[in-house]
Formats: structure tokens, C-alpha cells, sequence
């Protein structure tokens, strides 16, 4: 996933402990500035453009023709942060503001189960499915806020663009990271700011979007011997003390 800013950082803790999800600060920030780019490419007054790494278009314009900002540079910046300290307005910035974790269950939904579903035959053709637990999952979420900044030129482009994102983040765009996993709770407007740059001002609205996602762990079940005791611990049972003399778990049948 290309970002604006010029680094990565990789880590092997999120392998090495089983976390298979993690929409916080990095990757709730990421859906936010790649579904806002989505958006502005189909715009024909502020398109967003990239070059060939994929970060916005914003090369140096100095002395060059007017008309060369139609069609090589873009019309935005989008992102985290303006990259190599590069100014370029108009621009929409979005920056985590705070977090706060909420639990879903007090035990984290440990006692939360994932199962693989095995397709048995024997020898005389008969067929059954069985249920065998493949990892223990565990999971909570996040209450969190980002704050989307406009800064432009003018005072009509800011407050465009401030109608332009608020309705995109309130409507549009609240089933796509719903579905990549950031719920949209709220979209408020920030009062409007002016800034002093050189000799001009920077106009300025904050957009608060507060957010809710979740991390997920699954610690994987990794043999046999480990399901039978896993089922033995977690699973309900009905234990049959008649001629059959079996033990019956939820999900495992054992005789």
C-alpha cells in the first residue's frame, strides 16, 4: 500500500504473535487516505494525480507554463503528511487525534473458537462432515478519531472541499471501510482558521471523524493432540454411561 510519506516500517511481532488484525493509528489512517484518493481521481476541478511510485504529483512548477499543472502535476495533495517538507495547497491531511480501547467481553472473546470443516469417508463410502477447532481467537476494539485538515488558497476551495469530504466520509465512503474494517460513527466540522505563510494566508477547516474498529488474534491449534485437549477443555459434553459408553463433545465426536 503506497503511502505519502518515504519510509516503512516492518515488524515480525505481528507474525510471531498471531495478530491477524490491527485497524488503529497505521492502517485506519491508510483506508482513509487511499479511499479519499479513490475519490478525488473522479474529480475533474481538484483531480489527485501520482507519479510513477505512486505519490501525489507535486513536482517543483517554478518558471514553468501555467497550462503544465493541467495535465502533469495533480490538483491536491492527499496524505498523512506533505512529503520532504513540500508545500502544495490545496491539501487534505489526515492525522490520528487519540484511541482508547474498548473491550468486547471481559476475557477478550477467549473462549471464541475458529473451525475447519473436513469432508470423512469410509471404507464402505459413507460420508459425514466433521468440525475440527483450528484456532482460539481472541479480539476487542478500538474507539479512535482522526482529524481530516484542509488547508487551501481561498476561501471557496476550503469550504468546497470541506462539503466535498464531510458527505463523501458520511455516505460514500462509510460502507467501503466498513467493509475493510473502520466504522464511521461520526463526522463534525471544525470551526474555520486562517494561517499566515509568506505573504498570503492559508485558509484552513478540521474535519473530526471518530471511528471504530477492531484488533483479532488467532492462535493456531496446530495438532491432534492439542485439538482432543482443546475440545476436552473448552467443549460441552454429554457423556452416554449406557452400552455405547461414549464421550461427546459439541464439535468432536470421540468412541
Amino acid at each position: 500500500m503506497v503511502q505519502s510519506t518515504s519510509h516503512r516500517v516492518y515488524t515480525d511481532l505481528f507474525d510471531l504473535y498471531n495478530f491477524v488484525s490491527q485497524t488503529a493509528v497505521a492502517q485506519g489512517k491508510n483506508l482513509l487516505i487511499d479511499t479519499l484518493r479513490e475519490h478525488f481521481r473522479q474529480d475533474t476541478i481538484y483531480t489527485y494525480r501520482t507519479n510513477a511510485y505512486g505519490f501525489p504529483l507535486t513536482p517543483n512548477v517554478t518558471d514553468l507554463p501555467p497550462d503544465i499543472q493541467e495535465d502533469r502535476t495533480t490538483r491536491i495533495h492527499i496524505g498523512d503528511i506533505f512529503r520532504m517538507d513540500k508545500r502544495y495547497w490545496p491539501s487534505i491531511t489526515i492525522r490520528h487525534s487519540s484511541a482508547r480501547y474498548k473491550p468486547v467481553s471481559f476475557n477478550q472473546n477467549d473462549q471464541t473458537t475458529k473451525y475447519r470443516v473436513d469432508l470423512v469417508m469410509d471404507g464402505y463410502g459413507n460420508e459425514s462432515y466433521v468440525k475440527v477447532p483450528t484456532h482460539k481467537v481472541m479480539a476487542g476494539a478500538w474507539d479512535q478519531t482522526f482529524e481530516v485538515k484542509i488547508s487551501a488558497e481561498s476561501i471557496p476551495d476550503r469550504e468546497e472541499l470541506a462539503d466535498i469530504v464531510s458527505v463523501f466520509l458520511i455516505n460514500v465512503a462509510r460502507e467501503k471501510l466498513h467493509k475493510a474494517g473502520l466504522f464511521i460513527k461520526s463526522v463534525s466540522l471544525g470551526a474555520e482558521s486562517e494561517e499566515k505563510y509568506a505573504n498570503d494566508n492559508v485558509y484552513i477547516q478540521s474535519i473530526n471523524v471518530d471511528c471504530y474498529s477492531e484488533w483479532r488474534r488467532e492462535a493456531p491449534i496446530s495438532n491432534l493432540t492439542e485439538v482432543i485437549n482443546f475440545c476436552f477443555e473448552y467443549g460441552l459434553f454429554n457423556v452416554d454411561f449406557g452400552f455405547n459408553g461414549s464421550s461427546v463433545t459439541d464439535q468432536l465426536i470421540l468412541s
